[in-house]
């Protein structure tokens, strides 16, 4: 399900721009043809010294009438032409803008965010395509965490009879699995679900009891 909202901002992404830029081009070649068929045409005999006055005033006139009739409804035209773009971009670049913002969002770690859109906008079925991908991942990052809780908490009632009898080898070899799965932990807490909190049964594994013997070479790169 997507929620909706309203946007106040005419301009969020740079197609837009480009868009009206394309528009006042395209325009902009539509005089020039129109000029070429039209007004070229009548304005070229008067260029020859044959050509009395009473046609010359003729041709005048008519394109005076030309310009009457014909640039209002360019205008018009061009009006509509343009708002009618603006609207048409503005149901696709506000989504790309909200998508965009999207992805930083949960490239910082919050999955809890969706897709949400305007109404008429264009893109819903991305956007709900897109939240149902959100939907999984967040399911699977609160199942790797409910289930990294489990491993620790496991962990944490293995080692406690073994600590008492262990030799110093099987000690360093302990702290190490500690270590891989502290790392696990922070991987996995880069990822926020919106219903995983911090617990104590989450926070790092810590035992009361010291390890006496060096940690091999791999804990000390770690």
């Amino acid at each position: 399900m997507i929620a909706y909202f309203k946007r106040r901002q005419l301009f969020v992404h740079p197609i837009q721009y480009w868009f009206v830029a394309t528009t006042l081009v395209y325009f902009s070649c539509l005089l020039v043809v129109l000029y070429g068929v039209v007004f070229l045409p009548m304005v070229q005999p008067l260029d020859s010294p044959t050509v009395s006055w009473e046609e010359r005033a003729q041709v005048a006139t008519q394109i005076l009438e030309l310009n009457t009739r014909v640039w209002p409804w360019l205008l018009v035209t061009f009006l509509g032409l343009l708002l009618h773009s603006l609207y048409f971009m503005h149901r696709i670049a506000g989504p790309l803008y909200r998508f965009a913002a999207l992805f930083r969002s949960i490239g910082a770690g919050h999955l809890h965010q969706r897709a949400r859109l305007r109404k008429h906008d264009y893109l819903h079925r991305e956007a709900r395509d897109f939240n149902a991908m959100l939907d999984s991942l967040e399911h699977n990052i609160a199942l790797l965490h409910r289930h990294g809780t489990a491993v620790s908490q496991t962990y944490q009632d293995a080692v406690r009879p073994i600590r008492q009898q262990s030799s110093n080898q099987l000690n360093a070899a302990l702290q190490m699995l500690e270590a891989d799965i502290s790392r696990l932990r922070l991987c996995a807490d880069t990822f926020k679900p919106k219903e995983t909190q911090q617990s104590a049964s989450q926070l790092p594994i810590e035992f009361a009891e010291q390890v006496t013997e060096k940690p091999p070479a791999r804990l000390k790169a770690a």
